[in-house]
């Protein structure tokens, strides 16, 4: 098919020419442009193109489509692969693009609803020996573009060559195995690389329930002591909870600089290799679990004029970690922080800094010749600095803060002062006692999400809407409509009375179903409600009755990995007429994946069964809940264990397991078996509980060295702990109260 010369055409030249210079690209007058529709006369049109000339997908779905975009285009004239309207040219299926060659430019494209047949979507290369260099990606959409299998690894962007500039992207609903953006340095043609990554918009990734979900890492392990220079400023970090390195530096040389951090469960880690720089960054935590700040490990890093608000993680998700080191590290581990400068920060409002984070047996290595001065530490919990070794190496000099708990570090607690929120949204402490240039600078200007991204792309809404009180009678028919109507954050209140359920309900959004003082929901053979990514039950005030023998009354579904559910149980009452066997309460397909399940005043009795099946066993390190807590509860006579939860494997990428279980009765649970089964927990709490004729208490600790609490609980003699340590050595320890 011969490619249409758009020469002529004055109206879409015209366009085309406005929107290229609103992002600042050349577009010459007398290029040529080829609109192409389809894959023939698109090979067509790249052995026509000169420099100065566009190739333009039109609007449309294209399928299947492997993009090469090989060209040589001049610095005034560069070569473009452009949509013919951005937005509306959609690359689906098994598509993917490959650039190589010299100043090009790649605008207005979107990959939506397939997956890249190979590990890369985006590549700056076309194969090893052909990089791209001085190349843009401009206003391209990558959304929910996963593999089928979450274990799969690909990575959305990758960055090889030199000199490339990705700004005003938007990265949505990476799901699968595997960093949404990567700087190469594999090859000499991509060290030294001085690489821009600006104005993007890294949108919400959900936790991926195992290792390899940063959202953006710069170089590898094995090429860590090779100078990258990569630049990343101005970008929008938005609910990026892969894993808890958002950025995963290893590499030298690279600048992070004022991007947004915005509700992201996470940490920018200088992983490995040193000389870098975090900078005049701010991060928005809005007191959401596990958002983290900065973690310092190896050498000659720089860590300033940073504003950190509302984080709430601890430990290796602390608002600010020094890490403990390796002795003689190899470059896989961690080396040993030496000449840390931390200078001029404001932390306000943060759960936790902590100081030779990791110290163990083999991280040995204490931080040295640094120093942290001029911060402002503001928080009012009662622990809010964790040391777990000797700082000594690090001087502490001119730090204010607001709470003398930071005394440990040296600061000076001020009494007479203020704090004002400024213009620009910041918090800064103001009082005669503060002197200036203490802290966060006063000219720091968080980028608004709005100026990041592609203009035509709709971003995710960050507020859940307040929802709306849906009164309905005591009827199937009722309920299930209420329920397919309803708007994200709706109650649906039903009216006293029972309801038989002939087939599940299904949930794919945040909504409340409850009741008054007599509401059953009775469950058919297939069980209640079905959880999919995304969908968010609580469920208040209700009696649940279970029916079938094997099928979970609530059960979290999905072939594919989409994102994850959460579940809030509160005064709930649950029964069952069977006698012989009866499905879980709670249990999940092994693609699904809970931010946090939490049962609230369960009242059980008579229960030939287990309650919780979220086990993870033979999951290879994927595991199925972040968190789950049970606490107020009262459990009598289960024949099954309360629970089965867990993770294998040891690595410190991911946020849980957790579990707590606390304030709770457990009489006649799982005698003479496990009452509770937890193989690998890196959190718990195990806490003011009675416990009488229940079985063992198994637990396995895993690696990160959470808070470890049990203790202040009533147990006859049948309740017998056997708590195990990560190599499943046997612990000395009871119920009533145990190491720390």
């Amino acid at each position: 098919m011969t490619p249409i010369r758009l020469g002529p055409s004055w109206l879409v030249r015209s366009v085309a020419l406005v929107f290229l210079a609103l992002i600042g690209l050349p577009g010459g007058a007398s290029a040529t442009d080829f609109l192409v529709t389809d894959r023939q006369a698109y090979e067509a049109a790249l052995d026509r193109v000169q420099p100065g000339d566009r190739i333009v997908l039109a609007d449309g779905i294209w399928e299947d489509f492997e993009i090469v975009f090989e060209a040589t285009g001049t610095v005034d004239a560069p070569i473009y692969l452009m949509a013919q309207t951005p937005g509306a040219v959609i690359l689906t299926g098994q598509s993917n693009l490959r650039i190589g060659g010299e100043h090009l430019v790649v605008w207005g494209l979107t990959f939506r609803d397939g997956y890249s047949p190979t590990s890369e979507v985006i590549s700056f290369r076309r194969d090893s020996q052909t990089l791209a260099n001085h190349t843009r990606l401009v206003e391209t959409v990558i959304e929910n573009y996963n593999q089928p299998d979450r274990e799969t690894q690909d990575s959305w962007v990758v960055v090889y060559g030199r000199n490339n500039r990705i700004d005003r992207n938007a990265f949505v609903g990476k799901t699968n195995r595997g960093p949404t953006m990567v700087v190469r340095l594999n090859s000499e043609g991509s060290q030294n690389n001085n690489h821009v990554i600006e104005r993007n918009y890294f949108g919400p990734r959900p936790p991926l329930g195992g290792n390899g979900g940063e959202t953006l890492r710069i170089g590898v392990s094995q090429y860590s002591r090779v100078n990258s220079g990569t630049v990343v400023r101005q970008n929008y970090f938005d609910r990026c909870d892969g894993e808890v390195e958002i950025i995963s530096i290893k590499s030298e040389g690279n600048l992070i600089s004022e991007n947004v951090f915005y509700e992201s469960r996470g940490s920018v880690v200088f992983r490995h290799g040193g000389r870098n720089e975090v900078s005049r960054n701010i991060f928005f935590g809005n007191g959401v679990s596990d958002t983290g700040g900065i973690r310092v490990i190896n050498d000659n890093q720089i860590v300033r004029d940073n504003y950190l608000e509302g984080l709430r993680g601890r430990k290796f998700l602390g608002a600010l970690v020094v890490m403990n080191g390796v002795p003689n590290s190899p470059e896989n581990r961690y080396h040993q922080v030496d000449n840390a400068q931390i200078q001029n920060n404001s932390f306000v409002d943060v759960l936790e800094l902590g100081f030779a984070v990791g110290s163990d047996d083999e991280r040995s290595a204490v931080p040295v010749n640094s120093e942290m001065s001029r911060n402002i530490l503001l928080s009012d919990e009662h622990e809010p600095v964790a040391i777990f070794d000797d700082v000594a190496g690090i001087r502490f000099a001119d730090n204010v803060s607001n709470n003398r708990r930071f005394d440990v570090i040296g600061s000076a607690a001020i009494a007479d002062f203020s704090l004002a929120r400024a213009d620009n949204g910041l918090i800064y402490m103001q009082g005669d006692a503060v002197e200036d240039g203490v802290g966060a600078p006063r000219d720091l200007q968080p980028i608004a999400r709005s100026a990041t991204g592609p203009r035509h792309y709709e971003k995710p809404a960050q507020i859940q809407q307040v929802g709306s009180v849906l009164e309905v009678e005591a009827s199937e028919a009722a309920l299930v409509e209420a329920i397919s109507s309803a708007e994200p954050g709706d109650i649906v209140r039903i009216a006293d009375g029972d309801v038989t359920v002939s087939s599940p309900i299904l949930i794919t959004q945040p909504i409340t179903i409850e009741g008054g003082d007599g509401v059953d929901l009775i469950a058919s053979e297939a069980g209640l409600f079905l959880l999919q990514a995304g969908g968010e039950l609580t469920l208040r005030n209700v009696s649940l009755t279970q029916s079938s023998a094997e099928t979970a009354l609530i059960h979290a579904v999905g072939e594919q990995y989409r994102g994850a559910y959460r579940l809030h149980v509160e005064n709930v009452a649950l029964a069952t007429s069977r006698t012989d066997r009866v499905g879980p309460f709670i249990a999940a397909d092994n693609a699904t994946f809970a931010r946090v399940v939490i049962i609230d005043r369960l009242q059980v009795k008579n229960w030939p069964g287990s309650l919780i099946e979220l086990s993870g066993e033979g999951l290879d390190g994927w595991y199925l809940a972040d968190e789950i807590r049970v606490e107020n509860s009262d459990l009598a006579s289960l024949a099954g264990p309360l629970i089965r939860f867990g993770r294998e494997g040891r690595d410190e990428s991911t946020f849980g397991p957790r579990f707590s279980l606390t304030d709770s009765v457990l009489d006649g649970v799982a005698q003479g078996a496990a009452a509770l089964s937890l193989d690998g927990i890196d959190q718990l709490h195990l806490t003011n509980n009675r416990i009488a004729m229940s079985g063992v208490f198994d637990i396995r600790r895993r690696v990160l060295g959470w808070p470890f609490e049990i203790g202040g609980n009533d147990a006859d003699d049948q309740a017998v702990l056997n708590l195990r340590g990560v190599n499943g050595e046997v612990l000395e320890a009871n119920l009533a109260g145990a190491p720390q």
